[in-house]
């Protein structure tokens, strides 16, 4: 167990009370707390009894501009508690993007946000405390994750009490799946189902190079368990609108390649968003249009990059890499983090000054550790 001492420890009833009647909402709780990373046996033993007070309600929060990982973790968590009688929220900076609603529309009819007297809060596939958004200072009680950067050892991982970040996991959703397991959750198929979301999206359909044989493990454990595994999949890869068609010309009409073709990179800017008639989150897995570029000889590029204009002048890099070119290491330069070869970051400026940027800190990273 490692712990990351900062003077006591206050119990999650008094940490709890602390934060209710705290003056503002900084977190002003943190300077007395111990973090530690738990086996997900602790975690799992902690939950129980939580869920089994109804005292205890659970609030589960998913990080801003979610991603399948982030929405599939946080409700198939979300109805395992519920299934043990505990009542539950999930809560994002936004809604639940429309391309996940066919989903989590069911779910919400279940859920039971109750009336408790004191709430567990827990972050799921969140790397930092800023991916929370506008809520990012509620005080987070357990971290669920697989961001490397969010181990306890890493530099603005995100704090709390209790923590469990495994970075060899290619989802979150199978960190959850083991949870539920421990906890002796029956997997029904509606919970099977938005494992199998988080998972196939997260490892782009079994193409990404994060994915393990852990990760196909349980796919075939979920569709025993009747995860619609075919639809699910098709619904996420094999369907696209006129306006994701668009964005990704916009994608190829722009792609640049670096002087040795090991670094390929793009962008689209809030105006391409805006003559498409399309959002973000609409986009879904869209780091794939840049990823699935090889150079002129079929072999694979060490670094893809793909700068997103969410809005004027505030954008979002994705990077994904091949080691030992490393994309957390890479975009960690740029204020953010990730996984070793898929990381992002958040930055101001022009999207096409940002993406020259961005593949010069790729090449520099690939002049380093080629």
């Amino acid at each position: 167990m490692t712990e990351k001492n900062v003077d006591s420890v206050k119990t999650d009833s008094e940490r709890s009370d602390f934060r209710k009647n705290a003056p503002n909402k900084n977190d002003p709780w943190k300077e007395n707390l111990v973090e530690k990373e738990l086996p997900l046996e602790e975690i799992a033993e902690k939950l129980l009894d939580q869920a089994e007070d109804s005292a205890w309600g659970f609030e589960i929060y998913y990080h801003k501009r979610p991603d399948g990982d982030a929405i599939g973790s946080a409700y198939a968590l979300a109805l395992g508690l519920a299934s043990l009688g505990a009542c539950v929220k999930v809560i994002g900076n936004e809604p639940v993007p429309e391309m996940y609603r066919y989903q989590t529309e069911a779910a919400e009819r279940i859920l039971y946000a109750g009336n408790t007297r004191r709430i567990l809060r827990i972050a799921v596939d969140t790397a930092t405390s800023q991916r929370l958004g506008k809520y990012a200072t509620v005080g987070i009680d357990y971290v669920l994750d697989h961001h490397v950067t969010n181990t306890i050892s890493a530099e603005g991982h995100m704090p709390s009490p209790y923590r469990y970040v495994e970075p060899e996991a290619a989802s979150c959703a199978e960190i959850i799946f083991k949870l539920l397991k421990i906890m002796r959750v029956p997997i029904s198929k509606q919970i099977a189902d938005f494992l199998y979301m988080g998972l196939v999206t997260d490892v782009s359909c079994f193409r990404s190079m994060s994915t393990t044989p852990a990760s196909l493990e349980a796919a075939a454990e979920l569709a025993l368990c009747g995860a619609d595994i075919v639809n699910i999949g098709r619904h996420h890869y094999m369907r696209k609108t006129p306006g994701q068609i668009g964005m990704e010309k916009e994608v190829y009409d722009r792609l640049v390649f670096s002087e040795d073709n090991e670094v390929v990179g793009s962008y689209v800017t809030a105006l391409d968003y805006a003559h498409h008639s399309i959002t973000d989150p609409e986009l879904g897995d869209f780091m794939n249009t840049v990823d699935q570029i090889c150079k002129p000889d079929k072999s694979i590029a060490h670094a893809h990059v793909l700068v997103r204009e969410l809005r004027p002048g505030i954008c979002r890099v994705s990077v994904t890499s091949r080691l030992p070119v490393n994309a957390a290491r890479i975009c960690g330069k740029l204020g953010g983090g990730g996984h070793d070869n898929a990381a992002g970051a958040e930055l101001e400026g022009n999207p096409k000054d940002i993406l020259e940027e961005v593949m010069r800190l790729c090449r520099q990273e690939v002049e380093e550790n080629l």
